[in-house]
């Protein structure tokens, strides 16, 4: 019988994640820009707050999924 690997833990919230840096010292600031690190998002000459954080990272995941593509959001569409 093989072995099987345990299935993936879910990723925590970025709001679980901020929430939990604050709760070790960090000021809100400083656990936005630590979580939105963690996320993989830029923070050189960046500050981020959470609610900027999580659209981003909606934005992110619509478009992975297939749902948000190049000519969504613009603009410049036609009617």
């Amino acid at each position: 019988m093989p072995i099987q690997a345990p299935p993936p833990s879910p990723t925590p919230s970025p709001r679980a994640v901020s929430r939990l840096l604050q709760m070790r010292g960090m000021t809100p600031d400083e656990a936005a820009n630590l979580t939105a690190f963690l996320y993989g998002l830029p923070t050189a000459d960046l500050r981020w707050s959470l609610a900027q954080l999580n659209q981003l990272l909606f934005l992110r995941q619509m478009r992975q999924s297939g749902r948000f593509g190049r000519t969504d959001g613009g603009g410049d569409s036609q009617p």
